[in-house]
């Protein structure tokens, strides 16, 4: 994902306390977060809480942002961790449905979409939100590991076993 304009800036005037430097954060943001949070849990209802959660948590614990890493990857993280409370709250995950912005192929039958989001809504959900990340969203392992505080090696793995369970699932 490209960085926010003058992202440096605008997030030390969110710091600070400037409602219009959360607006364009929030402009910026909600989509590609949006799209994450429909790709872990099983309902627009329930992506629309996990984000606006994490809107929240970036509200309060911006200051502690300490430019370490990139702000985009330390926000995912928010949202992920957020989405995980959704699941804990629900302790159930129907199926998950995706915008229009994953592709099976050029032109996806109807038949295909719903075999793929049944397929995911069988994996676990770390397991699929490294592979949402991965094939989805189209960040880079070592971006998911950053993202997920955990190894890369793990990530490998939760990719790898998520594309051969959804091989064995739509076959």
């Amino acid at each position: 994902m490209a960085k926010l304009k003058n992202e440096t800036e605008i997030i030390q005037r969110c710091q600070a306390g400037d409602i219009s430097a959360f607006e364009e954060v929030y402009h910026y943001y909600s989509q590609p977060m949006y799209r994450l949070a429909r790709g872990i849990l099983s309902s627009h209802e329930d992506a629309e809480d996990a984000i606006q959660e994490a809107f929240a948590r970036l509200y309060r614990y911006i200051k502690k942002f300490r430019f370490g890493s990139d702000f985009s990857t330390w926000f995912y993280r928010v949202v992920v961790n957020a989405c995980y409370d959704v699941v804990r709250k629900r302790s159930r995950l129907d199926q998950v449905e995706f915008d229009d912005k994953i592709d099976v192929s050029q032109n996806p039958s109807v038949e295909t979409r719903m075999q793929l989001e049944e397929a995911l809504s069988k994996l676990p959900v770390k397991m699929r939100t490294s592979f949402v990340l991965f094939a989805v969203e189209g960040f880079k392992q070592e971006e998911i590991a950053e993202i997920l505080h955990i190894k890369l090696g793990t990530v490998k793995a939760q990719v790898f076993a998520a594309k051969r369970k959804l091989r064995q699932i739509m076959t």
